[in-house]
C-alpha cells in the first residue's frame, strides 16, 4: 500500500472508533488480526468475536473528543502513528470509574497491513498519564 492508500486505511478506522461504530471499526482488520492494547490483562487478541467485545468496553468507558496526529512513520506494510487523545472517560477504564472525567493522554499505533486492510494493531497508551487523570 502507499502511504496515502495506509491514513485512507486508518483514518477510516480511527473515526470509526470516535463514532463507537464497533462493525466499522471492525472491518478495517483482516479476519484474522492481531489485536494488542499493551497492558490489556486479556493479552493479544486474534478472534474477531473477541476483538470486537475489547472495542465494545472501549467504547463504553471512553468517550474521543479530539485526536490529533502527531507524527507518523511509514514502512513497506506498516505504519507507527503517535497521537494525543482527548475525551472523556463516562465508563470504567483499566478498572477505575472514569466518573466522565476529562482525559488526555499519548497514544502509539503499530499497524501492519495485509491485502489492504490492518493486520496486526499494536497500540501503547500512555496509562501513567492516564491513571493520575483517573485517581486525582
Amino acid at each position: 500500500m502507499t502511504r496515502d492508500e495506509m491514513d485512507a486505511l486508518f483514518a477510516e478506522h480511527c473515526a470509526a472508533e470516535a463514532a463507537k461504530d464497533v462493525v466499522t471499526a471492525v472491518a478495517t482488520l483482516t479476519p484474522d488480526a492481531e489485536h494488542d492494547v499493551v497492558g490489556d490483562p486479556q493479552g493479544v487478541l486474534r478472534d474477531p468475536t473477541a476483538v470486537t467485545e475489547r472495542y465494545r468496553g472501549l467504547f463504553d468507558a471512553l468517550t474521543e473528543e479530539k485526536f490529533v496526529t502527531l507524527r507518523r512513520y511509514y514502512g513497506d506494510d506498516f505504519f507507527v502513528d503517535d497521537s494525543q487523545w482527548s475525551g472523556r472517560a463516562p465508563g470504567t477504564f483499566a478498572g477505575i470509574p472514569g466518573g466522565d472525567r476529562p482525559l488526555t493522554f499519548r497514544i502509539l499505533h503499530v499497524c501492519e497491513i495485509r491485502d489492504g486492510k490492518i493486520s496486526r494493531e499494536n497500540v501503547w497508551l500512555d496509562f501513567a498519564a492516564i491513571m493520575q487523570q483517573l485517581t486525582a
